[in-house]
């Protein structure tokens, strides 16, 4: 679950749909288990523009031989540089818990977001949200209690950070469903990388001005000296970027919204696949129930009730 995306007009069934956004939150998942991997090679900044100005050149020339020069520019620019902000201030906010939080864990307190999407569309904007979507909520908040065990000596304070990016997505979700329905996938995914340039290179500004410590770590890191390997990873992650913008626009346009969002959230099993894999981290049984708890709360919340309602 990158960003959020507007549906257009579908141009075929969805079963293409389905099979994108499965593709997509696959990569995004294996993307973000290699930021964990890596994390004590790069700097946060470092990554984040580096990898972004690789996806946002590939982006627009995507764009660009698609659909020609007008397609790169967003109409409504105020509003879609505040989406892109609140993207920004979420992956930032996540990749810094990453290092220190299980892979699982993180993803859990991220997939919250559905939750805070109802609960600002309800108290902000007055969308009602039905039993069913109560129910949602329940469940996913009762989740994210059992998988985080706020038990004395087991919370820690990063885990305000994936909550923290749950947030945030929630906030570009409810400002491209009420100010960004003209605009057109491709043009707000360059934006959302170029504003990622933008507030990584003014982080990598405020880190020189206060003169970072040479051995900090990944959040506080400056601009550490990359290897061959290094570069290559960058590169690796900005190509997948890309894939993953262009695999969400095209479910979005072939499937309805509802569908893409329930299988929007098997990027939860495939954040324990990952952490399993990668990191010997299996979940427990306990964790285990919570994100199945999380998930059944995300897709309620997906499957909207009708006449408006959450």
């Amino acid at each position: 679950m990158a960003w959020i995306s507007v549906p257009s007009a579908r141009a075929g069934g969805p079963t293409l749909g389905i099979a994108a956004i499965v593709v997509a939150v696959f990569l995004l998942s294996f993307s973000d288990a290699l930021v964990k991997l890596a994390g004590d090679r790069f700097g946060l900044g470092q990554l984040v523009l580096l990898r972004s100005l690789v996806a946002a050149g590939l982006l627009a020339g995507a764009v660009f031989a698609m659909s020609g020069a007008a397609a790169l520019y967003p109409k409504r620019p105020g509003w879609v540089c505040t989406r892109s902000l609140c993207l920004a201030a979420m992956w930032l906010s996540y990749y810094a818990a990453l290092p220190a939080l299980s892979f699982a864990l993180a993803a859990a307190c991220y997939y919250s977001s559905p939750v805070w999407m109802a609960l600002i569309a309800r108290f902000a904007l007055h969308v009602p949200i039905g039993g069913r979507g109560w129910l949602a909520i329940a469940l996913s908040l009762a989740g994210v209690i059992l998988t985080v065990d706020p038990q004395p000596g087991n919370v820690s304070p990063l885990l305000l950070l994936p909550l923290a990016a749950a947030g945030f997505y929630a906030l570009a979700g409810i400002i491209t469903w009420r100010r960004c329905q003209d605009e057109t996938a491709g043009a707000m995914a360059l934006n959302l990388n170029i504003t990622l340039c933008a507030v990584a290179g003014l982080w990598l500004v405020a880190l020189a001005v206060a003169s970072s410590p040479e051995k900090a770590g990944f959040v506080l890191a400056f601009w550490p000296e990359l290897s061959a390997s290094d570069w290559f990873l960058v590169v690796l992650l900005g190509v997948l970027l890309a894939i993953i913008a262009m695999a969400v626009a095209l479910a979005y346009r072939l499937a309805p919204t509802p569908i893409v969002g329930v299988f929007d959230t098997a990027y939860l099993g495939f954040a324990a696949l990952w952490g399993a894999l990668l990191f010997a981290d299996m979940p427990t049984p306990q964790e285990g129930a919570g994100i199945c708890m999380i998930l059944a709360g995300a897709i309620l919340i997906s499957l909207r009730a009708p006449r408006g309602k959450v």
